[in-house]
């Protein structure tokens, strides 16, 4: 019997959607009132609110100003966090948020929960030709951390995606979308190095063409000494933020789980580059012998989380490509031994990783990782093997 054809996974998802909303509405009520200076409505939404507003006014520098940015944050009065939240994002980050500035914080933020989710999920469904498996995505708990903490996880998925729905039918066009992702290039920078391992110079000039227009554009617009700024700015911010031991343990890279485990910085760093080297190798050595661009690259993406230092748990919404692949193309073949049950493990693991993470200090996030490139090998092996296209 088919558990997974069209049918059941109709049913599976409005029997999910009822318990989802169910469990959500319940913890929404009960939630702990002594706890809202941990979590701002809306989480990190507002630095970008703010930076649009800053933009507007004319204050770009000031966007690199740790005082300056914190003091149109407190004007929304729905900031209440213990730490200062510096904005880390390239200059060509403001053509995609600077609309936010017409409108309150409030209304910002629900106008994008109400359309991010709905529009990434529905760029999602081009993957895959069951609607009804794109669905979970748009309630899985992936989304609801995206939704919640206000990052740009659904952003760059909804970018990701456009991609690799061109990269067969316009190679160009896919690498203009890939090179958006000069916004955030370390969330995915092995989807870039296997392009050019593989040789796909028409999607490379069209990634270098994108990013080039972005930062071009950016220094017309913005000028040089905001980037300038960026630089600086961003590498005084990150080397304090790498060196805070209490935020490594929301990293999910090899890095964050040594340092909060106290192992010391450089040494913590050297094993990350060993390890990610070690991915990079093990990836390109599939894809030497795939012959599926498609599947090459979401190989390439399923790696893409265990070859940086700075990734935290929000920045995964990019990971339901592979997982909708994954499930995609098992239905239309089969589902490898114990595929399913890792499937289902990994789908729910943003729920036990932060609770494991946040009340016993046990970062797992790098295990979790593994066994998702694993799984995802896997299948690829299989549909080279079987010379089956996604």
């Amino acid at each position: 019997m088919n558990f997974m054809n069209k049918e059941r996974c109709n049913a599976y998802l409005i029997i999910y959607i009822i318990v989802f909303t169910i469990i959500f509405s319940f913890l929404y009520i009960i939630k702990d009132e002594n706890k809202p200076e941990d979590y701002a409505f809306g989480g990190d939404f507002i630095l970008f609110w703010a930076a649009s507003k800053q933009l507007i006014h004319g204050h770009i520098y000031d966007i690199y100003n740790t005082a300056a940015h914190d003091a149109v944050m407190q004007s929304a009065h729905a900031l209440s966090h213990p730490y200062k939240l510096p904005f880390l994002y390239p200059p060509s980050m403001l053509f995609f948020i600077w609309p936010w500035a017409f409108f309150t914080y409030t209304l910002s933020y629900t106008l994008w929960g109400l359309t991010a989710p709905f529009i990434t999920a529905k760029t999602l469904s081009i993957l895959c030709r069951n609607w009804s498996i794109t669905a979970f995505a748009f309630v899985s708990p992936q989304f609801c951390i995206s939704l919640v903490t206000g990052q740009t996880g659904l952003l760059i998925a909804l970018i990701l995606t456009l991609g690799f729905y061109y990269i067969e039918k316009n190679p160009f066009v896919s690498g203009l979308f890939f090179g958006l992702l000069i916004i955030k290039p370390h969330v995915a920078f092995l989807v870039p190095l296997g392009l050019i391992f593989m040789g796909r110079w028409r999607t490379i000039i069209g990634m270098m063409t994108s990013a080039t227009c972005m930062v071009g554009l950016s220094l017309c617009v913005f000028g040089l000494d905001a980037w300038i700024r960026f630089f600086e700015y961003s590498h005084m911010m990150q080397d304090s933020i790498l060196h805070n031991v209490a935020l490594c343990q929301i990293f999910i890279t090899l890095f964050g789980f040594l340092s909060v485990h106290h192992v010391p910085f450089s040494t913590a760093l050297w094993l990350q580059i060993i390890f990610s080297s070690t991915i990079i190798m093990f990836v390109f050595y599939k894809i030497k012998k795939g012959k599926n661009i498609k599947n090459n690259l979401i190989l390439c993406l399923a790696a893409s989380p265990l070859c940086t230092p700075y990734l935290l748990h929000y920045d995964l919404t990019y990971m339901m490509i592979p997982a909708i692949w994954m499930i995609n193309t098992a239905i239309e073949t089969k589902f490898l031994p114990w595929e399913k049950l890792l499937l289902i493990v990994l789908y729910f693991s943003p729920f036990y990783i932060l609770s494991l993470t946040l009340h016993y200090h046990m970062p797992i996030e790098p295990i979790i990782a593994l066994i998702f490139l694993y799984v995802a090998s896997r299948r690829h092996s299989y549909l080279e093997k079987n010379a089956v296209q996604c």
